[in-house]
């Protein structure tokens, strides 16, 4: 019997993911253990290895197309092999947004007798009539032949398409964009990304452009927006005087420096050692909500201050934690900070290294920014904002002098954190980068 293969979970809050790259081509022999698959979420990337040995019999999720998890996306079997293809779906595949149906896939004829009653979704039915699309045409792949969304797009793509021949990858792309494939000029070639892409770059000047939204920003977008819409959350704001956290960075440099040491220390990674020192003095502030059926049950205290750090990227963000950072010494948060960086930009962050965060730091300094107003990474507590530092006069025992000076804001969850605690936890931050010498006491 052939072997399914599904999208895997690669983190608890994974709900779908793209599949970048095949490995393999529908015939090819492959053995259990082997990278056969390359999968994007919003996040990383991950090599997936074959679940069995045998001939890889069928895809049915192409590259670039997403897929929820534990999705249907390819068959492997013997040579010849008839595929028993599964009815049912996984929990979250029963999610109309999240089908696993390849986009690309011709709708095929139906030939259903007059007055035949046709199960299709609200959504496919709705799709159906804003395209002008006859669902008696239409082919189901839901459970029990049941017409879903996707099914109308494919009806939708093959009757643009035709007989123009064109790659999955830009079948889609078109289609997302509401361009005819016929319109395409290839001297008679199977239409690519690339002559999709230079349509959409061809546009008369001042004329809108449609660009899809990637798996990375849609997650994104998902989670903001349930963020603000779910956690009443208030923010902080504290001037301070970055002379002596300066010196301190100096400092420490200068010794590594001397050694022919390759780590560099940060303002981030002292401000990750400050806040690991108070988080545990507020464990509040390095806490989560439980959320049983839509309300609060309980708190969840953490042990181990987990410290998440934003890193920007050419699709979006990604925040990669430093674990245990309460117990660890500089120069390893410094040596650990940079080996996430590195991996951030090169997609290869593990599902542990962007999971288990309990506190986040997000720096736009390098951008001048006065000050900002961060969002919090749910479920954590709470997350610092560091702003640009600038040299400002201020008044010092009666007398005007210039110092360097950066506004923060704390963002915090106001079910977990009252306006007295976050103050007073954000009045200690600023004790500590002031008078760095406490932090030894």
């Amino acid at each position: 019997m052939a072997t399914t293969i599904t999208m895997p979970k690669l983190g608890l809050t994974m709900n779908s993911g793209s599949v970048q790259e095949w490995k393999k081509k529908v015939g090819d022999s492959v053995k259990k253990g082997e990278i056969l698959y390359v999968v994007a979420t919003d996040k990383l990337t991950v090599d997936v290895e074959s679940p069995a040995d045998g001939i890889l019999l069928d895809i049915t999720v192409q590259n670039g197309e997403d897929a929820p998890v534990g999705g249907t996306i390819g068959y492997i079997g013997e040579a010849g092999e008839k595929i028993e293809k599964t009815a049912a779906l996984t929990h979250e595949a029963t999610h109309e947004a999240q089908t696993s149906t390849p986009l690309h896939t011709a709708p095929g004829v139906v030939n259903r007798a007059p007055g035949e009653r046709i199960i299709a979704s609200p959504k496919a039915k709705k799709l159906a009539r804003d395209s002008g699309v006859d669902l008696a045409g239409v082919r189901g792949t839901g459970p029990g032949g049941r017409i879903i969304a996707r099914d109308v797009e494919n009806a939708k793509i093959a009757g643009r398409r035709g007989e123009v021949k064109a790659s999955p990858v830009a079948a889609k792309m078109a289609a997302e964009a509401g361009i005819d494939l016929a319109s395409i000029e290839t001297d008679g070639k199977r239409v690519m990304k690339a002559d999709v892409q230079a349509v959409l770059g061809a546009g008369e000047k001042g004329a809108t452009k449609r660009l899809p939204i990637t798996q990375m920003r849609r997650i994104i977008c998902e989670r903001m927006l349930n963020s603000v819409t779910t956690i009443p959350s208030v923010n902080y704001f504290v001037d301070i005087d970055m002379t002596e956290l300066n010196a301190l960075r100096a400092s420490y440099n200068e010794r590594l420096s001397s050694k022919k040491s390759a780590v560099k220390i940060s303002v981030n990674d002292i401000l990750m050692k400050f806040c690991a020192k108070l988080l545990l003095e507020y464990p509040m502030a390095n806490a989560s909500v439980e959320v049983t059926d839509g309300a609060p049950s309980a708190y969840i205290l953490h042990d181990n201050v987990n410290i998440g750090f934003a890193v920007a990227l050419p699709g979006g963000l990604i925040v990669p934690n430093v674990k245990d950072v309460q117990i660890k010494s500089l120069t390893q948060i410094a040596a650990e900070r940079a080996e996430l960086v590195e991996k951030a930009r090169a997609g290869g962050l593990t599902s542990v290294q962007i999971s288990g965060g309990t506190f986040t730091i997000s720096n736009l300094g390098m951008f001048g920014m006065g000050f900002f107003t961060p969002i919090i990474n749910a479920p954590e507590a709470a997350i610092l904002g560091v702003s640009a530092t600038i040299d400002k006069p201020i008044v010092r025992d009666g007398s005007v002098v210039v110092r360097p000076m950066s506004t923060f804001c704390m963002t915090a969850d106001h079910r977990l954190l009252d306006g007295a605690d976050a103050a007073a936890f954000l009045a200690r931050f600023k004790e500590l980068v002031e008078n760095t010498d406490l932090f030894l006491l």
